[in-house]
């Protein structure tokens, strides 16, 4: 019992524990915010640099498989640009305007109500995607479709069934633009297989699954609205490995072989090229030009006897001296210029 700390004791102990943490805690804390290097990014007492992580918003897609996706779909843009002018002859523009990656719920509530949602299919991908168009701009596009000047609507409704067959004409020649623009990753047939007018009824996937959503901007004339896609992580997870942008530029690129050196060189030698004989050449003035009439003779700078030059694709390439042969004109080549030869 004789061992046992009074009152006082203990509370003068507690007080002295407070301080030296107290003591020791400031400059800690000091040294960590002054060394922060960006937001996010902290210093621990080893200079080592820790990045805080948030579990319910991981990052799936790397920053090169963003940058990958956003080439592939400003390639769709230009695509879908020029088809989409071409099917309601006038003016619009496609362009991308963000790619991120976020949960599939968030995405879902930042959507309008009521909203035109597409749910598409990738096939032979599993899964299915999303491709959403704002409700103002479908009708722009619809009234445009059936003869009118294209003007937005004074406040955005449902689609009736007739007006969604229509504007499935414009969603499908989207999807044969996004066919091609991923022929650079691989050989896939997008497919229309369903449609909502309310974001929350659309479950592809879990809430919390990461999505990459690729936010484009679309004019009509004078009426610009806006049309995003969403591919959950989970539909491109089999081909995550070829859409890395190294990959990406080296499609395509085959190692040559036999055959091929000789199919090349077949085609090579039977492509067509223009051959221009120059006979000769003159210089007269403007006032004798207009007093040319049938008969007159301009006198070239060269003679029957003088080698005339042969044009390749606009080069210098032979020289020879004219002639005729089978009652055909004709030209016997004297000399050969190698590329090595200034003409």
């Amino acid at each position: 019992m004789d061992d046992l700390l009074s009152d006082g004791e203990v509370s003068a102990l507690l007080s002295e524990l407070d301080v030296g943490m107290a003591g020791a805690s400031t400059p800690e804390v000091s040294s960590t915010v002054s060394a922060a290097p960006e937001a996010g990014i902290t210093v621990d007492e080893q200079g080592r640099k820790i990045k805080t992580y948030d579990f319910n918003r991981p990052n799936r897609f790397s920053k090169d498989h963003m940058r990958t996706l956003e080439m592939l779909h400003e390639i769709f843009s230009r695509g879908f640009t020029a088809s989409v002018a071409a099917y309601l002859r006038t003016v619009a523009d496609i362009k991308v305007v963000s790619v991120s990656q976020l949960p599939f719920r968030e995405y879902t509530m930042s959507l309008p109500r009521p909203d035109c949602i597409f749910v598409l299919k990738m096939e032979p991908l599993d899964g299915s995607f999303l491709l959403e168009m704002n409700p103002e701009l479908v009708l722009t596009l619809i009234d445009r479709i059936l003869g009118g000047p294209g003007k937005a609507p004074t406040a955005p409704r449902e689609l009736t069934l007739i007006e969604q067959s229509v504007i499935e004409k414009i969603v499908n020649r989207g999807l044969e633009t996004l066919q091609e623009a991923w022929l650079k990753v691989g050989h896939f047939q997008p497919k229309l297989t369903g449609y909502e007018t309310t974001a929350q009824f659309v479950q592809v996937v879990a809430p919390n699954e990461i999505a990459a959503v690729i936010e484009f901007e679309v004019k009509i004339n004078e009426v610009t609205g806006k049309m995003s896609m969403c591919i959950p992580y989970v539909v491109l997870e089999p081909i995550i490995g070829d859409l890395s942008a190294q990959k990406w530029f080296t499609v395509g690129k085959k190692e040559s072989t036999a055959e091929t050196v000789e199919s090349l060189t077949k085609v090579m030698r039977e492509a067509m090229m223009p051959i221009v004989v120059r006979v000769g050449a003159a210089q007269i003035t403007v006032q004798e030009m207009l007093r040319l009439k049938a008969g007159d003779v301009i006198r070239l700078n060269t003679s029957p006897h003088h080698e005339i030059e042969v044009l390749i694709e606009g080069l210098v390439k032979l020289k020879g001296r004219p002639g005729v042969s089978s009652k055909k004109k004709a030209l016997q080549v004297t000399k050969v210029y190698s590329p090595e030869d200034k003409v």
